[in-house]
């Protein structure tokens, strides 16, 4: 009895001895797997969340600078917030949406977050500062430069961060690993129950392996997802500005080694922003996506095709012999390359038309580093745009000067306009069927403190580009209408008052807030002011162009169309958009009795303006010939340096004053 008790006892006391070392391991073990995986879990999401929250600050970033996003700006900052929330939440410990963070007590790992923190505000400084300081962010610039270089070292410090994190769950895998097979091993022929607690255990065990190893595949493919993205661009599956930058720069080290040569073409596609305008954004998509692959056509296998941003593309022809062999294949290439975008693209039903302008320019003559080459090959670029639009251009010092030229301009029309240099001249508009004064244009003159008299086209297309259109354009409207009312208090009448509007100008949704605004301030009334635009400019936004016009007209506004015949010369957008004027371009009457077509085709202008109730007005009228050819017409009203050179206010004033005295109907003091 006293032994079959101890036995009994035995057998208890060993039963409870294995269940207590059973139960110690299971708990052990159940313990060690929920630590590692509400530890080491959020950790690795904080990781990649650092690294994702970055990359699409700098994605946004990059593309609503480019202009191919309308998004708000604080998108991106509140990218970097929660990339920067992130690392605080593996320093201090956190909770969101995604679960508890709890902070890291390795003391290496935590100076390198917080290296990663600091990166990470130095990447918004200079972010904040590019965007505030975007007209001078082009390519190759500095703060450009700064901005690429600081994301890199982020990134580079962030993944430093996601290996040691591997390295550390790896070395805890592994040790959970041994520690589990020994234990199992202590526990082996205990009861069935120990053993089927056992058999729960290690499925319990699986199921946090499994868990830490999916965790690790995420890590290993949200990597990938992030190499790509910081390499290839997302739309077109190009080559991005980084990707671009390392490639240029090892194909200039090998040309380098081996005294060979590299062509860099820089590609901007002509007009895209309308194509945007009018078939949206989707189908602005479509056309660089469509662009990528023409592009990859016309070009050799070793050869490297890039998006920098926006419609900008480049090519890269490394490994070229000579100078002739570079200015050969750049040539060719260049053709082929504009030869295949000639072609319409045709997609969703709609056909869009794509020309591009190509900026050339050549190691090493042109440039002995990749961000000179680019620079020099994007002023190519301008030039062939402004000059050669729809062909090529390689880069010369010639270009440079023009371009250094061309920023002097901008930056002192900045000034210009703020220290009251510009200055508004007025070209008398005449009825030349009974010679009477009937209007004037307002044209800007810019009185330029060191070179005097600057005449609009010095200035005015530097304004268009650089973006200042605007700002020239509203300073004329005010200073015109503020003139205008002081020759009405004065008893002169000069008739309507017509003034040009940009189509950057006139796409701002806030157009009529400043028109108005100025027709109140200074008491103009209806049918005094009359606003020219250009064919192009009317068929931008055609939706906008047909409410602003209904609105400019209830206000008494009229609408003059610029330059007629030189753009579409359409009866279906005359019907579409109708106006009050429209204004013979003065090409045409230059071949007057010169060129019969130019004769034909004035002639026809006149009838097409009769028959909508419009009135014509010739411009450039230099000859008592030209004159009298479109008086034949039918024609009434003509400008042009026989009947009047611009003049200042004062000049037109005295002109005015003795049109008056000749009895010529003007108003008298007190009719307003």
């Amino acid at each position: 009895m006293v032994s079959s008790k101890l036995h009994i006892n035995h057998l208890l006391m060993g039963f409870l001895l294995a269940m207590s070392v059973s139960l110690t391991t299971t708990v052990f073990l159940f313990y060690t797997g929920e630590r590692m995986a509400t530890q080491h879990s959020p950790l690795i999401d904080a990781a990649m969340e650092i690294k994702l929250n970055a990359t699409q600050g700098h994605l946004w970033f990059e593309e609503i600078l480019s202009g191919d996003r309308n998004e708000n700006i604080d998108k991106v900052w509140n990218y970097l917030d929660q990339a920067d929330w992130y690392a605080s939440a593996m320093l201090e410990g956190g909770t969101n949406d995604k679960g508890d963070f709890f902070p890291l007590t390795d003391p290496e790992m935590r100076l390198h977050i917080e290296s990663v923190r600091t990166a990470l505000h130095e990447f918004d400084q200079v972010a904040l500062k590019r965007y505030n300081n975007r007209q001078e962010s082009h390519p190759g610039s500095d703060i450009d430069q700064a901005f690429d270089r600081i994301f890199t070292d982020l990134m580079g410090k962030a993944e430093h961060v996601e290996k040691l994190l591997n390295y550390s769950i790896n070395k805890d895998l592994n040790n959970f690993r041994k520690m589990a097979l020994l234990l199992i091993s202590l526990s082996v022929g205990i009861s069935l129950v120990i053993a089927y607690v056992l058999y729960r255990l290690e499925k319990q065990r699986q199921a946090h392996i499994s868990a830490i190893e999916k965790a690790n595949v995420e890590i290993q493919k949200t990597h990938t997802e992030l190499n790509y993205l910081a390499h290839f661009d997302s739309l077109t599956g190009l080559p991005n500005r980084t990707l671009f930058k390392d490639r240029l720069d090892q194909a200039l080290a090998h040309a380098h080694r081996k005294s060979a040569h590299v062509v860099l073409l820089f590609i901007d596609l002509d007009k895209f922003k309308a194509v945007n305008d009018r078939l949206g954004h989707i189908s602005g998509d479509q056309v660089l996506k469509h662009t990528s692959k023409r592009l990859q056509r016309r070009v050799r296998e070793d050869d490297s095709v890039s998006r920098l941003a926006g419609d900008e593309f480049t090519v890269i022809l490394p490994d070229i012999d000579s100078t002739a062999g570079a200015m050969d294949a750049a040539q060719k290439v260049s053709s082929s390359i504009l030869q295949e975008l000639s072609d319409p693209f045709t997609f969703n039903g709609n056909t869009v038309f794509i020309t591009a302008s190509i900026g050339i320019a050549i190691y090493p003559q042109d440039g002995k580093s990749g961000d000179e080459l680019l620079i020099n090959a994007d002023h190519a670029m301008l030039e062939a745009k402004s000059t050669h639009k729809g062909g090529f251009l390689f880069h010369s010092p010639e270009i440079n000067q023009r371009v250094q030229r061309q920023l002097q301009i901008e930056n002192e029309l900045r000034s210009a306009i703020d220290d009251d240099q510009l200055i508004v001249y007025y070209q008398p508009q005449w009825d030349v069927q009974s010679n009477k004064l009937t209007g004037v244009e307002a044209l800007v003159r810019w009185n330029h403190p060191e070179e005097g008299l600057l005449q609009p086209n010095d200035f005015i297309p530097i304004a268009e580009t650089s973006g200042l259109i605007e700002k020239v354009d509203i300073w004329v409207l005010e200073s015109a209408c503020r003139q205008y009312r002081e020759w009405r208090s004065e008893g002169l009448n000069p008739g309507k008052l017509a003034i040009n509007i940009s189509a950057t100008l006139f796409g701002r949704q806030d157009l009529i807030h400043i028109v108005t605004r100025n027709i109140a301030e200074y008491c103009i009334l209806d049918g005094e002011l009359e606003l020219e635009l250009t064919e192009s400019a009317l068929l931008e936004n055609s939706e906008h162009t047909q409410t602003l016009l209904q609105q400019l007209r209830s206000r008494g506004i009229h609408l003059a169309i610029d330059d007629f015949g030189t753009g579409y010369s359409s009866m279906a957008y005359l019907r579409q958009f109708p106006a009050k004027t429209l204004k013979i371009d003065r090409t045409f009457i230059k071949e007057i009795h010169s060129d019969k077509a130019a004769d034909a085709i004035i002639h026809n202008m006149a009838e097409l303006a009769s028959s909508m109730n419009m009135e014509v007005v010739a411009e450039g009228i230099e000859t008592r010939q030209q004159e009298k050819f479109v008086r034949s017409l039918g024609c009434r009203f003509a400008q042009g340096y026989l009947l009047g050179m611009p003049m200042s206010s004062d000049e037109l004033r005295t002109l005015m004053i003795s049109q008056t005295e000749d009895n010529v109907s003007l108003l008298p003091p007190n009719s307003r």
